[in-house]
C-alpha cells in the first residue's frame, strides 16, 4: 500500500510539473494524461499510437508529435520496439525531482 501511495504522490507532482510547463501543448497534455494512467516508472509498457489516437479522438500525426515532445522533455522514456508498439515508461528521475 505504501508503494502505491508513493507512486500516486509522484504522479501527482509529475502531473503538476507537466501541466505548468509552458512548452507542453494541449495535445501533449492529453497524451500524457492518458498514458500516465497506464505507464509505470519501473517497467516499460507497449503503446500503439493508433490505439492512442483512437482512444483520444486525435489524428496519428498529432499523437506522434505529442509523444516526441514528451520524449524531448524526458517525461516519457522510450525503451524498445515490440512489434508495431513502442514501449515507454515514465521518467522516475523527473517524478522524484518534481516531488
Amino acid at each position: 500500500m505504501r508503494i502505491e501511495a508513493a507512486m500516486y504522490h509522484h504522479d501527482d507532482h509529475l502531473s503538476r510539473a507537466v501541466s505548468t510547463d509552458r512548452d507542453i501543448t494541449l495535445e501533449a497534455l492529453r497524451v500524457f494524461t492518458y498514458l500516465s494512467r497506464r505507464l509505470h516508472y519501473d517497467r516499460p509498457i507497449p503503446v500503439l499510437q493508433s490505439e492512442l489516437a483512437d482512444a483520444l479522438g486525435m489524428q496519428r500525426p498529432n499523437v506522434n508529435r505529442a509523444i516526441k515532445l514528451l520524449e524531448t522533455k524526458q517525461i516519457l522514456l522510450r525503451e524498445s520496439k515490440l512489434g508495431r508498439a513502442i514501449t515507454f515508461r515514465l521518467n522516475p528521475e523527473l517524478g522524484s525531482r518534481a516531488a
